[in-house]
């Protein structure tokens, strides 16, 4: 899939679900999401967290080295109006843990946290960079991650009662196996409920 390039993938109560490669620093969503290992890992993919933490100067390590923000699985950060050159207007950070991979329900867990803070907060447009962002997700875990992170998504807009406003929630794709992604994701939701 061609950087920009988004995918239809359905709809769900309000909220339509696309995949594409997401820019953490180009996206211009409401709210962008993005998963911060527990701490740096030999060999790990540098993905979402990383830029961000470029682009800001290395304030994400110097959280995580300070004990405020380190990463830990299901903590979060919001920072509303980012510094440039980030363009979107809210960014959650969420702690994967340090094998954020290896667990797909952990990251479904992780995706439903994300949609229930966009829902409280009223996103419009959500870009969700967890999952296979910040680590090279082995070909094997690519489909059943993907299958538990909509359901994640997808039990929380259930949660959240009634039709929910109108999002475009957003999955970033970065990893090889990004066609057989896309369609676990649409059977997923196809077969909800």
């Amino acid at each position: 899939m061609e950087s920009g390039q988004s995918l239809a993938i359905g709809a769900w109560r309000g909220v339509s679900f696309a995949a594409a490669r997401i820019d953490v620093l180009a996206a211009e969503d409401d709210l962008l999401v993005v998963g911060m290992l527990q701490k740096d890992m030999a060999g790990a993919h540098r993905g979402g967290a990383d830029a961000v933490d470029h682009a800001l100067h290395g304030t994400l390590f110097r959280l995580r080295e300070g004990g405020i923000f380190t990463g830990g699985f299901g903590e979060t950060l919001m920072l509303t109006r980012p510094a440039p050159p980030i363009r979107a207007a809210t960014l959650m950070l969420i702690g994967t843990g340090n094998a954020p991979g290896t667990n797909p329900e952990a990251v479904g867990n992780l995706t439903g946290l994300a949609m229930r803070a966009a829902l409280r907060i009223g996103a419009a447009s959500v870009g969700c960079l967890l999952g296979w962002s910040e680590r090279d997700l082995p070909d094997a875990l690519a489909a059943p991650s993907a299958a538990a992170m909509m359901r994640g998504a997808l039990a929380a807009i259930d949660a959240h009662g009634g039709e929910a406003f109108p999002m475009r929630w957003t999955f970033d794709i970065h990893d090889a196996a990004a066609e057989p992604t896309i369609a676990t994701l649409r059977d997923t939701l196809v077969t909800w409920r």
